[in-house]
């Protein structure tokens, strides 16, 4: 998991996967263009960003979830943001086996969770082995966030 910020990306990048470092500067051209919501093509499936306004939920309602296929990368627009952060490694079992068509598992919330406060301006890298709770908040509060999905085949080549 990586957690960040645009205010200091430009000095930091240096240090990423050149993939990762692709993808944010992609999704920062987009974000420039305030977007609707929706489904925005980089390379088809292997990279795209999901644009989305939601209500935050409250911890008691969400559950995590955890990905194969795909690194996340969100990065809040407007609102605040608090996303739930554990390892795999504790060994956790599913409540909703791995959907192969969906690209996730679900999981309940452990007791090791991390949880990250996110700003307008900040984003949260999380890869296959990190289980990740998104999208909770105050009630009623909207969050407007992009997700870019980086095809982790990409990382492999």
């Amino acid at each position: 998991m990586i957690l960040g910020s645009l205010s200091s990306w430009e000095n930091d990048k240096k240090y990423e996967h050149p993939v990762i470092v692709e993808a944010i500067d992609k999704l920062l051209t987009i974000v420039k263009g305030n977007p609707e919501t929706g489904r925005i093509e980089i390379d088809g499936d292997q990279m795209y960003v999901s644009v989305m306004e939601l209500e935050a939920k409250s911890p008691a309602e969400q559950l995590a979830e955890k990905h194969e296929s795909y690194i996340d990368i969100h990065y809040l627009i407007e609102g605040e943001e608090t996303i739930g952060w554990f390892s795999e490694e504790n060994g956790l079992e599913p409540v909703k086996a791995y959907d192969h068509e969906g690209d996730y598992a679900i999981y309940n919330p452990d007791a090791s969770e991390i949880l990250l406060n996110l700003k307008p301006g900040m984003f949260a890298v999380f890869f296959p082995h990190d289980i990740h709770r998104p999208s909770m908040g105050q009630p009623l509060a909207t969050i407007k966030k992009a997700v870019v999905k980086v095809h982790v085949d990409l990382l492999l080549q």
